[in-house]
C-alpha cells in the first residue's frame, strides 16, 4: 500500500512469508486486510493524537495547539500517512474505513468545541459540529499539500497555519492572545 497505493494479496503473502489460504483465514477478503491496515494506521494516529487528556488547569486553545503539534508531527513521521490523509486512497475498502473514521474524527473535535463552549474559551454562536469539520477538513488540505514528495513545508510551518485557521473558526476568545 505504501508503494503503490493498493494492496497485492499475493505480494502481502509472499512477504508475511506465508500462504494465501493462512491469509485469507484471518482476513475473509482483500477488502477486510485493507480495512485492517487503515484500522490499524489509525488506531496509532489516535492513540498518539487523542489520548493525551488536557491538564485541567489548561485553556481550550493550548491543550487544541498541543493536540494539533502531536498530530501533525505523527502524520509528518508515519509513512502511510502520505497515502491515507495525505491523498485519496486507492483501494474503494481503505477510502471507506477512512471515511469512516473522519467522521469519528470529526464527532470527538465537535465534542471538544462543546466542551471548550461550556467552559466559556469559544463562542456559543459556533456550531461545533460545523467547526470541527471545517477544521478537520483543512487540517487535512493542508496535510495533503505539505506530505507530498516535492512539498518543502515543515511540521511547524503546518500547525502555525491550522492554528490560525482553528482560532479564526472557532472565534475563541483567546485567539490573539496565543497566535500573535
Amino acid at each position: 500500500m505504501l508503494e503503490h497505493g493498493r494492496i497485492e494479496v499475493t505480494r502481502v503473502a509472499e512477504r508475511a512469508d506465508a500462504s494465501l489460504g493462512l491469509l485469507y483465514r484471518y482476513f475473509d477478503n482483500k477488502d477486510r486486510l485493507v480495512v485492517a491496515v487503515v484500522d490499524r494506521f489509525y488506531d496509532r494516529y489516535e492513540e498518539a493524537v487523542f489520548a493525551v487528556p488536557a491538564p485541567p488547569e489548561s485553556r481550550w486553545l493550548e491543550h487544541e495547539w498541543q493536540r494539533i503539534e502531536r498530530e501533525v508531527a505523527f502524520l509528518f513521521e508515519e509513512p502511510l500517512a502520505r497515502r491515507l490523509v495525505g491523498g485519496t486512497p486507492i483501494e474503494p475498502a481503505a477510502a471507506y474505513a477512512d471515511a469512516g473514521r473522519l467522521a469519528q474524527h470529526i464527532a470527538l473535535a465537535a465534542r471538544n468545541i462543546e466542551h471548550g463552549q461550556h467552559r466559556g474559551e469559544i463562542s456559543s454562536a459556533v456550531d461545533p459540529t460545523l467547526a470541527a469539520a471545517a477544521i478537520i477538513g483543512g487540517l487535512r488540505a493542508c496535510l495533503a499539500t505539505a506530505l507530498t514528495e516535492e512539498s518543502k513545508t515543515r511540521p511547524d510551518e503546518v500547525v502555525e497555519t491550522m492554528m490560525r485557521i482553528s482560532a479564526a473558526i472557532i472565534s475563541s476568545v483567546e485567539a490573539n492572545h496565543v497566535t500573535n
